[in-house]
């Protein structure tokens, strides 16, 4: 079954970006043309599954072998993510749509050569399975009411009641994301430290305060990808 989806997604993943033709984005247009071609590209492909868990025992080397990341934030649960998100943002570390080295490092042509081998390792991070929130991985509770009403107020419309994102929109699922993970993504985006972010996204980022900010990210960090994670993968 997991096979299945995961190839039916890929099929529906070339799709996507035609969801991309009204945003206006953050970076200049090359590294993002050079991005949807070759998004484009590996969408097009029907995924290998085995080939992408033998790709994957390197990302798991910090992702852990069933993708939950670290509680601490530093690195992001992905078991689960939509197909067309992870592919996305692979190829958006490779193009400097998103900043980090180590990343960078381990998305290149090096270690993922082609379309197919994007293919196959998204594809692959989609089939694992999710699992529920952490003691660790959530907030401390003190601006929780406030995040759930700032999330419901600006964020429910793109990334759905429950965090569960939207696979053709390419918007990601952040139910049960780490706590610190979420709220650092945040800050960095209103710091324009996330150039592959649309110009909206940033903008909203720069009027939420630091403690919606905390609140948005303890909300979502408590919510249960179980009950998100089975649907359109």
């Amino acid at each position: 079954m997991a096979i299945a989806n995961a190839r039916h997604s890929f099929f529906l993943v070339a799709m996507a970006l035609t969801a991309f033709a009204e945003t206006t984005w953050s970076q200049p247009s090359e590294p993002r043309g050079a991005h949807d071609r070759e998004f484009r590209e590996a969408a097009a492909l029907e995924p290998d599954l085995t080939r992408g868990a033998r790709l994957y025992d390197t990302c798991a080397a910090c992702h852990g072998a069933d993708g939950r990341g670290t509680e601490d934030g530093e690195i992001p649960a992905i078991a689960g993510q939509h197909g067309s998100v992870l592919l996305n943002q692979i190829i958006g570390f490779r193009h400097e749509l998103r900043w980090n080295q180590r990343m960078r490092h381990f998305t290149d042509r090096h270690h993922l050569a082609d379309a197919q081998d994007l293919t196959d390792v998204a594809a692959y991070v989609a089939s694992l399975s999710r699992f529920p929130a952490t003691a660790k991985g959530i907030g401390d509770g003190e601006n929780l009411r406030a995040g759930a009403s700032v999330y419901f107020q600006h964020c429910e419309r793109c990334h759905g009641p429950l965090g569960q994102g939207n696979l053709l929109m390419s918007r990601p699922r952040l139910a049960g994301q780490h706590y610190a993970y979420l709220l650092r993504q945040m800050q960095e985006t209103a710091a324009a430290g996330r150039p592959g972010m649309d110009r909206r996204h940033v903008e909203l980022m720069k009027l939420l305060t630091p403690e919606q900010m905390r609140g948005v990210a303890d909300y979502l960090s408590r919510v249960s990808p179980d009950l998100t994670s089975t649907r359109n993968r």
